[in-house]
């Protein structure tokens, strides 16, 4: 067992594309998006030692915010649970979360911690599951955590579960905006019109992968429009990032947070700080080709 305590940097994602394909008899929607991980992350500290003397595991969970659970209903200590569970280890288990991803942004920040939570449980017993049966794992916590499991980007679908690991041409530079609106997931997936569920030829980013293709083709969420009806603000973020002279701007996952596009990172810094400055959560980040929580 490895003792010594993990600090793992859980990172947030962007869907570069989000369409809805479909829906299945059990009522999940079913998608094809393109997502990848980026620079804005949260840090785990993961503690584990034995639990000789008692018969379950012992799991602890620390938030520095109010806005998470830090119970039972924490994604990652129902990652934790299950993870111990499956391997019929009985371990002590603390971890200790600082949260810098907006909570209920739609940039995938508790299922990061769940993906995160199963990583360093797994560096910790030896690596006994291998990335696709711990992603099998992550697909019962939730919809994103396969995504963060691979930690790459990709061809996300189904409802979450189907994934294909690309490689994407140089790092885009982003500024990824919230005004704080939470918006629960099910209820923008509940807004959803119908003739969104009707199957639609896919999306090709054969462009996008050779980087000789104009991002302004992939960028579309099929969820913003439902997102808007709970909170019309999301139209006035893109907006603003347009502004500050995005070269293309779309809101992420269910949102309500929405990034935009710039040519480099100078460019990308100096409009976040224009953004905090009228009073926004900004942030200028960049694309990742890993997830540093492998």
């Amino acid at each position: 067992m490895r003792p010594l305590p993990q600090h793992v940097l859980a990172p947030a994602k962007v869907n570069l594309f989000l369409r809805i394909v479909g829906r299945r008899a059990d009522g999940y929607h079913l998608l094809d998006s393109l997502m990848v991980p980026i620079s804005l992350h949260d840090h785990l500290y993961v503690r584990c030692a034995p639990c000789p003397t008692a018969p379950l595991p012992q799991i602890t969970v620390r938030v520095d915010t109010h806005d998470v659970p830090a119970g039972p209903d924490n994604l990652a200590h129902r990652a934790a649970a299950l993870f111990l569970a499956e391997t019929r280890t009985s371990l002590k288990v603390d971890i200790r979360i600082r949260k810098r991803i907006p909570v209920g942004s739609g940039l995938g920040g508790g299922s990061s911690d769940a993906a995160a939570t199963l990583l360093a449980l797994n560096r910790t017993l030896g690596l006994p599951y291998q990335c696709k049966e711990l992603a099998e794992m992550g697909a019962r916590l939730g919809a994103d955590v396969p995504f963060f499991v691979y930690g790459r980007p990709g061809r996300v679908r189904g409802i979450g579960e189907q994934i294909t690991v690309l490689d994407l041409p140089t790092p885009l530079s982003l500024v990824v905006c919230s005004d704080g609106c939470v918006l629960p997931t099910k209820q923008v997936y509940a807004m959803v019109e119908p003739s969104l569920t009707r199957r639609k030829p896919a999306i090709s980013i054969d462009a996008l992968v050779s980087g000789r293709g104009p991002l302004s083709r992939v960028l579309v969420n099929d969820l913003e429009t439902a997102a808007v009806k709970i909170h019309p603000e999301v139209l006035s973020l893109k907006a603003r990032l347009m502004e500050q002279g995005a070269q293309g701007a779309l809101m992420t996952g269910s949102g309500s947070a929405v990034f935009g596009v710039w040519p480099n990172d100078q460019q990308a810094r100096t409009a976040a700080r224009r953004l905090r400055r009228h009073g926004l959560w900004a942030a200028a980040v960049r694309t990742l080709a890993v997830s540093p929580a492998l």
